[in-house]
């Protein structure tokens, strides 16, 4: 692909747009697509055996194909409207307002079990989702930010409405 850029652009521009490229492709894998399978992984035992028999085992779909395909071809067509609004923005929202509150809902569904598999898998899940959670990627989620970054984000959000408020 390099050689097919490179028959219109220089160097700095195929060179530049790979380090952007390979950036929210690392992005995604290493904040959504493996904690995502990762959890996925420690709800089995707590699932339906049979695959889309549930909302989770479709929110993890979407959350994989629809908006994870967004952010990862809408950035390799150069398309950042479609790979933040429509593939990271979308992706987010979803991982934290429906795939995080379906995997809890599964903890407390089965830490009451008669089955101690159940409540065993279910404490299990408990702790892969505070571990996913807990990471410098998702720690914001919990209000776990420490301040010297807290300050730096409030700090660039206020110059950000400074700049833009007008």
């Amino acid at each position: 692909m390099r050689d097919v850029c490179a028959a219109c652009h220089n160097e700095e521009y195929v060179d530049a747009f790979y380090i952007q490229y390979d950036g929210i492709i690392d992005l995604y894998n290493n904040k959504f697509a493996k904690p995502g399978q990762e959890l996925m992984e420690a709800a089995k035992p707590l699932k339906n055996p049979i695959e889309f028999s549930t909302k989770l085992d479709f929110v993890w779909f979407e959350l994989w194909h629809h908006e994870g395909r967004r952010v990862r071809h809408a950035a390799s067509m150069m398309g950042p409207d479609y790979t933040h609004w429509h593939g990271t923005y979308d992706l987010a929202k979803n991982f934290y307002t429906e795939m995080i509150p379906a995997l809890e809902e599964l903890v407390e569904a089965n830490l009451e079990a008669k089955d101690p598999e159940k409540v065993k898998a279910a404490k299990n899940l408990r702790q892969v989702i505070d571990k996913v959670l807990s990471t410098d990627d998702h720690k914001w989620f919990l209000g776990k930010l420490d301040e010297k970054e807290g300050a730096a984000r409030k700090k660039a959000a206020d110059e950000f409405k400074a700049r833009y408020a007008k």
